[in-house]
């Protein structure tokens, strides 16, 4: 009897085999959805706009850097001016800043702001879109620490949209 037909004629040698191959095969695995298509290979961003009345410009500024550094850092769109393959637009819908946790009679020690923000990634190269999406997160803040706190939370809520968007973006096909 040689080898491999021991290993195949045995049920416990099947087993190993089997978790064997599975472990092999976990790795390959990939989190990532399909890829661009082949020709865009370059992304521009349109300047974002800010409908949500909030009143501090700062916040869109903070979000558009943010979001160049996300897309610089994955590597996978080259960033780069007007002309590009294709173009991401933004606009904030709305920030709101309500009460997070509050029950009747106690005071309110966190809030909790959220962020809304339409976004369109536009296939230059074939003029047309390719998505059009809604995005909303939010963080809790104390009310202790306003605005340095709110500020934060602000801070906390851009870095995860801009996660959000650059998988989207990248691998949401």
């Amino acid at each position: 009897m040689n080898f491999f037909s021991f290993l195949f004629n045995h049920s416990f040698s099947k087993k190993f085999i089997s978790l064997l191959f599975i472990f092999l095969t976990i790795g390959c695995y990939s989190f990532r959805g399909g890829s661009l298509p082949s020709h865009i290979g370059s992304i521009s961003f349109t300047p974002i706009v800010d409908n949500s009345n909030y009143g501090n410009p700062h916040y869109k500024e903070q979000f558009y850097n943010e979001l160049i550094t996300k897309f610089r850092r994955d590597n996978t769109l080259k960033v780069v001016e007007m002309p590009s393959d294709s173009k991401l637009s933004l606009t904030i819908s709305s920030i709101r800043d309500e009460t997070a946790y509050a029950k009747p009679g106690e005071l309110e020690k966190e809030r909790r702001i959220t962020m809304e923000v339409s976004a369109e990634f536009f296939d230059v190269v074939k003029n047309k879109t390719i998505w059009n999406r809604k995005f909303s997160n939010y963080a809790i803040y104390s009310v202790a620490g306003i605005p340095a706190s709110r500020d934060k939370a602000i801070e906390e809520v851009i870095q995860k949209l801009t996660d959000d968007i650059l998988l989207a973006t990248v691998s949401g096909w």
